[in-house]
Formats: C-alpha cells, structure tokens, sequence
C-alpha cells in the first residue's frame, strides 16, 4: 500500500470515528456519588434514580472528567441501560410559561400583633413592622379579589394567619360565613387553612374548626424546656403547659392536624419530634430558624446554621426507610412517613417530578396585610420591597418572581438537587444570602443530602419492595400522564 494510500484511510477512519462519537447534547445531566461503596446516580433531567454496578460507575467518570470522550458500543448500551444517553432531552424541557398565574391563595392576616413572643420570630413579635388589625370592610374586599383573581379557577383557599389569627375569632367567623356565600354565588369552591400557637383554642374554636373543616397547623417546638425558652408569653411565661391540653383536645376531635416546629442552635430534631409524638401528633415538620427581617443590621445573625444534627438523622432515616421496607412494617413506616425529612424526595425521584419554585409565592399564593396591602408571602408582610399589589387594586407587580431559579440562577442550574429544591425559600434567602433566589450553603447541603438518600432508598428497592410500599398506601401510585 502506498504511504498516501495508508494515510487516507487512517484519515477516513478517524472521521467515521468522530461522526460516530455521541455529541455531548445526548448526555443528559447526571449526578455520581457514592453511598457505602456502592455507586448510584440521579438523572437529573429525567428526576429519577438508579443503583448501577462498578463498570457503568467508571464510564460515568470518564464522562464527568472529559464529557467529549469517546464511548464504546459497550459502554453506549450500558448508560442508554440507565437512561443516561437520550437524544433530544433539551428539546423535551417544560417551556416557559408566558402567563400570569391565577391567585388561588391568599393568607390573610387577621392581625399583626401576637401574645407570644418567639425567639425567632420573623414577624418580629407578630406584628411584621406596624402592628394593627383587619377591618371587616377590607377583610370582605380581600375575599373579593381573590375571587376576581383566581379567575376560571374553581377551587381557592383562603388561610387565617397572623401574629395569632385567633385573636380575632370573631372576626375569622364573619370573613368564614362571607367567603362561603360568595363561592355559592361565583360557582367556586373554598377551603380554609389557619395557623395558631393554640394557646386561645377552646371548645367554641375547636367545634368551629372542625364544622367548618379548616385545616389547622399548629406551631410547638417540642419539649417543655424548649417550648418555654423558644415560645414564651409576652410577659415571659412560659406556654407549654397552656398549649398542650388545648392541643390534646383538639387531636382527639382531628387526630391528622399537623404540628410544626423550628429548630433553633444546634437543638436535636428527634428529641422534638419524639415530643411531638408523645403529644398525640401524626404529622410532624420540622424546619430551621430563619432570620428576622425587621431586625437592624447590627442583630443579624449571619453565622451558619448548625445542621449536622439534622444531616445525622437525614442519614438514620434512610436505613429506617430500607430495614422497615424489607421487613415488611407498614404501620411503623406510616409513621415514619408522616414525619419524614425523606419523603418529599422519595415521591419526586419515584414520580419523575421537577420542581421549577419552591413554592408558589408570587405565583399563585399570596399574602394580605391587616391594611390591605398584598405581599409576596406571609413572611414579607409588611417590608415595603416586597409589596406587590392591593386588593383595592387588580393589577401585580409580580413580573421577577415568575422566572425560575432552576433556570435562571447560576447557582442553581449547575446544582444535582436544582429541580427539588428550586432555589428554595426567597424569605431564608434574603435573611441569609440578602438575594431572594440564592439559598445559604448550609440549605444547599441539607438539600442535596436530602436528595442524594432519597436516592439510594429508590435504587435498593427491588420489585417486591415497590409493590408493597405501593399496596400501603405509603408511597402513591404515579399519577396517570393523561390525567390532567
């Protein structure tokens, strides 16, 4: 053979090489860890989870290292095995919505002021800058313009929040009894929802509650101790023995209310939650301390959050989750379900779902002040930068809040866990980052652990396992894609 002969074919050889080497769109973007030795990996484009063997595991470090590299047939079989390779996953993202959101609901505040003086409180003692209370004239025009806003919507809700909504039950009865002959009129639906500190329920309020089936969260941090030093009266009492008889009560009438509690400095999150439990709650959350707002800068706290308590039980509760599935425990993993810092993970990993908010702020929830005055969320009520509309007013200034982080922020788009958390809560942001779409890094890490175990509880479940968390009732079947 020639020399120019040889060098042609060498040269044609290459180019066959290249035009068959797979373009780095056909990869979609995945996650590699290690958990125990053993590899696993999220798509994150496709929000699903896999257990893989050490060989699939090498090629995906090659990937990570040189995403250009060029794939074997074998090693081209393997990762379209594990979903990995797919042509065309770009085109397949969900588009931007050009729309406004409908409001479907809105919390309004009954009240800005509280009988409680939480340590942490971000309302700064539940009167979120001016204190003051809700006119029965502004209350009706509020439920008005959530009628008007929710527009072909059928169903709205409608949250009684404060400071302590509940010191204005009078007041709570008459917006209830408007909002229902207002829905009659308009052809919609209401539910109510309303969060207390409990210490004014009594038998009046828990039959109301319960006639008129208002979904109540009750907010209690666990132990008496706790209780006390982080939730206590405006005169310094403390409230634990107050509450819990109130609270008993109302269990024995609705055992599924929630309670919720914040953690607070490097507090245990399972010695509140086995509190919580031993009060008679069956669903629990708990949550971090977010900062106050309204404070001057010169008492912010801008140290880290301590969570390596709840990074340690994030890991505990994985290995609940796989010894109580493979012993077959339905009742022990109802319960853990009810109070899982897991589950949310769980359910988005095994329903393939993409979360673009974190929540609907902005979006297609809202909150009103005492004056009227619409807000972003319950948590910027009364800071004048976070102001949206009046429900004297149809028109939202709401434009920045519709752009997804998942999308549109740097920090988020490279992140494994950007379609779970979705940038998290813009209120712990803004107190941590002073940004509304950038989490702290101490959020970030619990986040992507929280996604990462959700993980490795999806990619040990074998078939049998599936099906029995799928007959009781402790995972949901996925919903049907026609389904609308």
């Amino acid at each position: 053979m020639k020399p120019e002969d040889k060098a042609l074919r060498l040269a044609e050889k290459r180019k066959r090489k290249k035009d068959s080497a797979l373009s780095s769109k056909d990869i979609t973007p995945f996650h590699l860890f290690y958990h125990q030795g053993s590899p696993f990996v999220i798509n994150i484009e496709r929000m699903c989870a896999k257990a893989i063997d050490s060989p699939t595991a090498k090629i995906l470090e090659s990937l990570s290292a040189q995403p250009e590299v060029l794939l074997s047939a074998g090693a081209e079989k393997k990762l379209k095995e594990v979903g990995i390779i797919s042509e065309g996953w770009e085109k397949k993202q969900r588009p931007v919505r050009t729309e406004p959101y409908p409001i479907i609901n809105m919390c309004l505040f009954l009240t800005q002021s509280c009988n409680l003086n939480c340590v942490y409180c971000y309302g700064n003692g539940g009167e979120y800058g001016t204190g003051g209370s809700l006119e029965e004239k502004t209350a009706y025009q509020a439920v008005d313009w959530l009628i008007e806003q929710s527009r072909e919507m059928k169903k709205i809700h409608l949250g009684f929040f404060g400071g302590e909504p509940l010191l204005k039950f009078p007041l709570m009865k008459e917006i209830v009894a408007y909002t229902n002959k207002r829905v009659q009129e308009t052809g919609k639906e209401v539910r109510f929802h309303c969060t207390t500190n409990a210490t004014l329920l009594d038998d009046e309020q828990i039959a109301f509650i319960r006639d008129h089936n208002i979904s109540v969260m009750i907010s209690i941090d666990g132990p008496r101790e706790i209780q006390n030093a982080q939730r206590p009266f405006t005169n310094g009492q403390g409230s634990y023995d107050i509450i819990v008889p109130k609270i008993k009560k109302l269990l024995d009438f609705l055992p599924d209310t929630p309670g919720h509690a914040v953690i607070v400095g490097n507090t245990d999150p399972q010695v509140v939650k086995d509190e919580m439990k031993e009060i008679g709650f069956q669903k629990i959350s708990v949550i971090t301390s977010s900062q106050n707002l309204f404070c001057g800068e010169a008492d912010k706290q801008k140290a880290e959050r301590d969570t390596s308590n709840l990074l340690d039980i994030l890991e505990q509760e994985a290995e609940t989750w796989i010894s109580l599935t493979r012993s077959r425990d339905a009742r022990a993993l109802m319960e853990l379900k009810n109070k899982s810092f897991l589950y949310f993970g769980l359910i988005t990993l095994f329903h393939n779902k993409k979360l673009y908010y974190a929540c609907s702020a902005g979006l297609g929830m809202v909150a009103v002040s005492v004056t009227g005055d619409v807000y972003l969320c319950q948590r910027f009520v009364g800071m004048a930068d976070y102001k949206i509309g009046s429900v004297f007013e149809s028109e939202l200034n709401r434009g920045q809040y519709e752009e997804s982080p998942a999308r549109s922020n740097p920090v988020c788009t490279a992140c494994l866990a950007r379609y779970y958390c979705a940038g998290g809560c813009k209120h712990d942001n803004v107190g941590s980052r002073g940004s509304l779409t950038t989490p702290s890094e101490e959020i970030c890490r619990l986040r992507r652990r929280e996604l990462e175990l959700a993980a490795t509880i999806i990619g040990r479940l074998d078939p049998d396992d599936l099906a029995f968390l799928l007959g009781g009732d402790i995972l949901p079947p996925k919903p049907c894609p026609l389904d609308f």
